[in-house]
């Protein structure tokens, strides 16, 4: 048999004999212990039976150490490390168990299914479409799933899950605390439950509901009725280390392979996703329903000497204080690696490339002139302004401490910053009237009065061929603290503020008039215009020796240098792209190890 060892840097697995003693425990996935350079090493049995070298002795395996992996998991994870051109151990890692395993628990007997009386206020509102919605989703064995924000999510997976309870389900939700919530709405709805991986016997054995985030898509389950992944946008799903695997891609594939349904939940489907399965929608008078109250601010048309606020921010602010004094307003600033963004000195409009709409920026040519230029696509740009003739430009740009100063000033109320440094635990949040902060502080707030992106145009023109869709995944984020706080007893519905200079952006109609749909199809035209995915597969080479990578692919795939001493490299599929870069990466010897490969880059 081949075990591959639990080593860092080490991706290749070695011949060992099974003991008589041991070979009833043994199986593809068992974490065994091995001989292994004068040590002994823990590793995972990848493969038995396999014809050893007669001329070489082997040694015997130890000891069995744990349960490990199921076989078909094992098989997952190695298809994963080809897809994502990365080792097979991280995966391997993701799908044992964190304690040794000995022996699984009994199966689950089949219940009777969900509560309907668990089921409760505005919930029963939306049941018998997300029933219908759930029905069509099984029916079509691949298909994604368009819930808006606001929706009840509990009542579309009781009704996804609650089925067939002789096999087991797998749900996928982004966060560990959304863990700890759905599994504990679904038990006080009647159905077992295994949260992944710190039940991971209980998950292995079968016939529950299996809970847990991106590495549950590894889980042992025994026979699964069906596979479902809540919020599927999320980037969270996606690995960051190498290999930089995709949940939904492991399920999807898992799903496929064992015959079963896989439901894609998501109020912003991406476009690889919606091209993936079958999209199922709610009526348009629900989702517009499933979405807050959106004010969209234009400063298009004001003075560019008019400050940094709308004079509407400041009595918005007053107004959500004294309807919820119990909660934050929350004001978004999202500044760490965004755009430079730069509007014309008389106008105010700002400078986007005409070909991928990116934001321009300055940089220097070859005679060593500085000139405007894309920052996405390359493209160069004339320096007068196509709405006024303007050649003076100015740089648009906000920090996040000063803008707390800021508006303590203009509101006259307290107001704490929230960013990643500043705050490291969901929930830990400094006591305020107003929070503003990155990204961080939609993560760590559970609910808020009113938020306020003060400056969305440095996400939608962020210069990323996916800028558009997480800047709709952030608004979506925002949307759920907004829809807690509807739980709340009394007052106006919380609303959603977002200043821009970009009214008719996608992102922001598609927010308005509660349809994901009008950014999707404008997206898709455009990425099929770049030559970008899902019309393509694309991945991301950095490191030190990248660009010996890139010359080994060369004639196979497409290579471009891109910014910052990267390499893009693009193919027709992604099986194309993973076999060029499986062919490189093994004949260039131990060059993988001083590259990273990024596949399906989310920052390109």
């Amino acid at each position: 048999m081949r075990v591959l060892p639990d080593l860092s840097g080490i991706d290749r697995a070695f011949d060992y004999s099974v003991p008589e003693r041991l070979a009833r425990e043994i199986r593809v996935g068992t974490i065994v212990r091995v001989p292994l350079q004068g040590r002994r090493v823990r590793g995972w049995v990848v493969e038995t039976g396999a014809a050893a070298p007669s001329a070489v002795p082997l040694r015997d395996v130890a000891e069995v150490v744990s349960l490990g992996p199921e076989p078909g998991v094992v098989e997952l994870a190695r298809w994963g490390a080809w897809r994502y051109s990365g080792r097979l151990r991280p995966l391997l890692s993701a799908a044992s168990p964190p304690r040794t395993v000995h022996a699984l628990p009994p199966p689950c007997a089949p219940g009777a299914g969900a509560d309907a009386e668990a089921r409760q206020g505005p919930v029963r509102g939306w049941a018998p479409a997300l029933a219908a919605a759930a029905r069509q989703a099984l029916s079509a064995g691949r298909a994604v799933v368009r819930l808006p924000p606001l929706a009840p999510r509990l009542e579309l997976v009781l009704a996804l899950v609650g089925g067939d309870r002789r096999r087991s389900a797998l749900v996928l939700v982004p966060e560990r605390h959304d863990v700890e919530v759905l599994s504990g709405r679904l038990e006080r709805a009647g159905l077992p439950v295994a949260r992944y991986p710190e039940q991971w016997a209980e998950a292995a054995a079968g016939g529950r509901v299996v809970v847990g985030s991106r590495a549950a898509a590894l889980a042992s389950l025994g026979e699964a009725a069906v596979f479902v992944v809540l919020d599927a946008h999320d980037d969270a799903y996606v690995e960051t280390r190498v290999p930089t695997w995709s949940a939904p891609v492991l399920v999807a594939r898992r799903a496929a392979r064992a015959g079963a349904p896989c439901v894609l939940v998501s109020p912003c489907p991406t476009l690889e996703q919606l091209r993936w399965g079958r999209l199922v929608t709610l009526s348009r008078a629900l989702e517009r329903a499933g979405w807050p109250p959106v004010e969209v601010v234009d400063r298009s048309a004001e003075d560019p000497r008019a400050g940094r606020y709308s004079p509407r921010l400041a009595p918005a602010i007053a107004s959500a204080r004294a309807a919820r004094p119990d909660l934050p307003v929350v004001c978004v600033l999202n500044r760490t690696g965004r755009a430079r963004l730069l509007a014309c000195a008389a106008c105010g409009e700002l400078r986007r490339c005409e070909r991928c709409h990116a934001p321009l920026a300055e940089r220097e040519d070859e005679a060593g002139r500085v000139a405007l230029g894309c920052a996405r696509c390359g493209a160069g740009a004339e320096p007068t302004c196509p709405r006024c003739g303007g050649t003076r430009l100015r740089l648009l740009g906000l920090g996040v401490q000063r803008v707390g100063e800021e508006l303590a000033a203009l509101t006259g109320r307290s107001v704490a910053e929230v960013s990643g440094r500043a705050a490291r635990r969901a929930g830990d949040l400094p006591e305020a009237e107003v929070l503003v902060g990155t990204e961080a502080v939609l993560h760590r707030a559970r609910a808020a009065s009113l938020v306020v992106f003060l400056d969305i145009d440095a996400e939608l023109l962020a210069p990323r061929f996916r800028a558009a869709e997480q800047a709709l995944a952030l608004i979506v984020r925002a949307a759920r603290l907004l829809g807690r706080a509807r739980r709340g007893p009394g007052g106006p519905t919380p609303r959603l503020i977002v200043q821009t200079r970009l009214p008719g952006d996608e992102v922001l109609r598609s927010v308005e008039r509660a349809d994901p749909g009008i950014l999707a199809t404008a997206e898709l035209a455009r990425r099929e215009a770049l030559d970008l995915p899902p019309w393509r597969a694309l991945a991301a080479l950095s490191g030190a020796q990248a660009a010996e990578l890139a010359a080994a692919l060369e004639g196979s795939v497409e290579v471009a240098r891109a910014a910052g001493g990267r390499y893009l490299v693009r193919a027709p599929d992604p099986e194309a792209l993973a076999d060029a870069l499986a062919d490189a990466l093994g004949g260039a010897g131990k060059l993988g190890a001083k590259v990273r490969v990024e596949v399906d880059p989310r920052d390109a």
